[in-house]
């Protein structure tokens, strides 16, 4: 079996998560596609003109990034407050610096939402860098364990085994992003290598595979005591759990109802383009008549005079409005608005006083199990991470949940998003609505800093 094989449930979600990714980054990404996103009519029809006709039909569709905006939104409701951190030595290192880069944690924690957002999956690895027999304690301070962010399509396979009646980790391949100097010694080219982590007799490795898929490299991690390690220090991260199952995207829903209101979008332009234009008609006029009145040209508007014969008639024709494509854009509009309420609302259908706060505060919701996911996964890649550099590796780490309160109706909430979006309303209008609906108080300026810092969509 070669090293690139690929999980079957991985070739299963491709198209899903390409979907997702698609739908976020926006109208350049989805017309992109072209006919992936948006059949072409009369496609059996190749001819010149046909490929023109959709070429144009392509151009006039309207995406509005409702997905994009929508998963902005929920971020910046889990971000409404600083996350709650605290970090005992020797790991306070990173806090400011988790993946060995200038990735904070809480930028690091940003990034691992925006991902299990967009596809339901993605997945941490703690890692120590391989460090050459015989240098000094001084020549190896500032190494330290990083931990790693991978995406779903970067994890192409893994298999579990059962250890004592639990599922346990035997194998995980990582494709990773080469970048290879070319012949000629000044440009480079990106190649993908394969990093295997692999737990045979109960014993940790890695293997390094180059683009031609030949093995090149060993590593033995060790722990800060120098024993070998009896597990993979990877996890998984999903949108309903961290086991080795692929979840359902949280935003797919919305994204599969976009690209529904895109179609719509693209008849509705059409029709408009083709019928919505009124055109001129008259009768009852010679030859004789137009080459004597006309002179060979016909002014049309509230300025102009248009002389006529006797019996003769002038008029306009108007096609009447084709409203199912409207009607059809409206229905998904309403359709993504109540999708991404459930989002955010809780859905355990208790009404004990106690019920009805937990409810306000989004903790049953979807986007709080998705955060529950991630903090256990951040939780456990720090006791990794401790048994790495030596120290317990404990954390508190906590991210917020109170997404509104009982003033704020999830599908306003929602509607807020996706007007925002369409420019109905600007950033400081919705980050005034959830001042009144929340605890916030950060100003305009460091929130925007911080969005200067990390982009949330990479």
């Amino acid at each position: 079996m070669p090293v690139s094989d690929q999980h079957e449930a991985y070739q299963e979600n491709l198209p899903i998560w390409e979907l997702g990714r698609d739908s976020v980054k926006g109208a350049p990404a989805i017309k992109k596609k072209q006919t992936k996103y948006l059949p072409m009519p009369n496609s059996l029809d190749q001819s010149t003109e046909n490929k023109q006709r959709y070429n144009d039909y392509l151009q006039r569709a309207c995406y509005v990034n409702f997905t994009g905006q929508t998963k902005e939104g929920l971020i910046g409701m889990a971000f409404l407050k600083e996350p709650v951190i605290e970090i005992k030595e020797p790991l306070t290192y990173l806090e400011e610096s988790t993946d060995g880069g200038a990735l904070s944690l809480t930028q690091f924690t940003r990034k691992m939402l925006s991902d299990t957002l967009e596809v339901g999956r993605s997945g941490i690895l703690v890692d120590y860098p391989s460090i050459p027999d015989g240098l000094t304690k001084i020549e190896t301070d500032g190494i330290n364990a990083n931990i790693l962010r991978y995406k779903a399509e970067n994890i192409i396979n893994w298999r579990t085994e059962k250890v004592n009646g639990d599922s346990v980790l035997s194998l995980v391949v990582l494709s990773e992003q080469v970048e290879k100097p070319s012949d000629d010694g000044f440009s480079t080219e990106d190649v993908t290598y394969y990093r295997v982590l692999k737990l045979e007799d109960n014993v940790y490795s890695q293997l390094v595979y180059n683009d031609d898929e030949d093995l090149i490299s060993v590593i033995e991690p060790t722990k800060s005591d120098g024993s070998r390690w009896n597990n993979i220090p990877f996890t998984f991260v999903g949108s309903e759990n961290n086991n080795e199952d692929v979840d359902k995207p949280v935003l797919v829903d919305i994204a599969e109802a976009n690209i529904a209101h895109y179609r719509n979008s693209a008849d509705y332009e059409e029709s408009s383009y083709m019928v919505g234009q009124p055109t001129p008609w008259v009768s009852g006029l010679t030859q004789a008549w137009v080459d004597s009145n006309f002179d060979g040209v016909v002014s049309l508007g509230s300025r102009a005079f248009l002389t006529l014969p006797e019996n003769g008639s002038a008029g306009l024709m108007q096609a009447d409005p084709n409203s199912m494509p409207m009607e059809g854009m409206r229905q998904k509009e309403d359709q993504m608005v109540k999708i991404g309420a459930r989002i955010i609302a809780d859905n355990s259908g208790t009404e004990t006083a106690e019920a009805a706060k937990i409810r306000f505060s989004g903790q049953n919701s979807k986007l709080a199990a998705v955060i529950g996911n991630i903090e256990d996964a951040i939780k456990k890649a720090f006791v990794w991470a401790g048994e790495f550099m030596g120290g317990d590796g404990e954390i508190e780490f906590t991210l917020n949940r109170q997404f509104y309160d009982s003033t704020i109706d999830p599908q306003k909430l929602i509607a807020s998003i996706q007007m925002l979006d369409r420019g109905v309303i600007g950033m400081t209008d919705f980050r005034d609505m959830l001042r009144k609906a929340a605890d916030i108080t950060r100003t305009d300026e460091e929130i925007e800093l911080e969005a200067t810092n990390v982009n949330p969509l990479i």
